[in-house]
């Protein structure tokens, strides 16, 4: 795994992250804890690689020898994820307690690694670590064939999308996928040569996605859409992308403000927004709670008989 290779270790040597998931890596809640009970115990005896970038002390994995009980395991600890965004307070906690730690330590080894690589990293070990059902207990959900999954009709309703829009959509660039469910719309978007970071809150259909191949761990995450700012900062992406959007209903509308709302901070001025809903009542809320966010589009009628897929589109740029 590229953990592995950021840290220099050997692919068969085991790794611990105290963390539950990606989106866990902002709070840093299991991590700063077994921080703290390594600071009571008073020293580390064994060997430390400390991940430093521009240096500033991102990481730190600290050898733990085989046991009676337990294998040889490296225990991982980061606030690289926490440093981005709006930073949280983990990140001062963390910076604390590791330099007490490094201080306690006789075999440090310092390793040069930019944040953007190791947080790539930890975006393929959580992938990896759902979809072998490391991350949820007692899953007893059995994996279903390709195609029954993926519907070539899905599929070619974007790739007609995309061609009506032609040089109107202009995703080059760093794009960010929402509510990506297992990647159908994603399959579009790589043909067209744009390979989006790839997010959506429900971890079953990431977990799908991932299995089949179509969503790739180096750059898929399950995460809440509302929280974006706490993961990224201010204008990352070139363009922000979601297809098949709802269900949105006035009741929920909040939630969809929120949404929309990081989605425009984490945009860069002029970027492209391009969304998909099913129902122009749908489309109605989406474009009201954009025209109020300041973005500047226009929506697109893109019915058909079959009435099912991104049937309102809504293509425009933060103003």
């Amino acid at each position: 795994m590229l953990i592995h290779q950021v840290l220099g270790l050997d692919n068969d040597e085991n790794l611990f992250l105290p963390e539950e998931s990606y989106s866990n890596l902002n709070d840093l809640y299991r991590t700063l804890g077994f921080m703290e009970q390594m600071v009571q115990s008073q020293g580390i005896d064994d060997e430390v690689r400390a991940v430093q970038d521009d240096g500033d002390i991102i990481c730190l994995a600290i050898n733990n020898p085989a046991t009676g009980e337990y294998p040889s395991f490296w225990a991982v600890f980061t606030n690289v994820v926490a440093r981005s965004g709006i930073q949280s307070e983990a990140v001062e906690r963390f910076g604390g307690l590791a330099s007490v730690l490094l201080q306690s330590a006789d075999d440090v080894n310092l390793i040069d690694v930019p944040a953007r690589e190791l947080i790539g990293a930890l975006q393929e070990y959580f992938s990896i670590a759902l979809v072998e059902r490391q991350l949820c207990d007692g899953c007893v959900k059995p994996t279903e064939t390709y195609d029954m999954v993926y519907l070539d009709i899905r599929v070619q309703r974007l790739d007609e999308l995309f061609r009506k829009l032609g040089d109107e959509f202009d995703a080059s660039g760093m794009v960010l996928e929402i509510c990506c469910g297992n990647g159908m719309a994603t399959l579009s978007l790589e043909k067209l040569g744009i390979f989006p970071l790839t997010t959506d809150y429900d971890r079953c259909q990431v977990c799908q996605g991932l299995e089949h191949g179509v969503l790739k761990p180096g750059r898929t995450i399950v995460m809440d859409a509302t929280r974006l700012t706490n993961f990224f900062e201010g204008g990352s992406f070139d363009a922000v992308i979601g297809f098949m959007l709802g269900t949105i209903y006035s009741f929920n509308k909040d939630i969809w403000v929120a949404m929309m709302d990081e989605s425009l901070k984490v945009v860069k001025p002029g970027g492209t927004l391009l969304f998909t809903v099913n129902k122009r009542e749908e489309m109605d809320i989406l474009e009201s709670v954009l025209d109020g966010l300041g973005a500047v589009g226009e929506v697109i009628d893109n019915t058909d008989e079959n009435g099912i897929y991104d049937q309102w589109v809504y293509l425009g740029h933060k103003g």
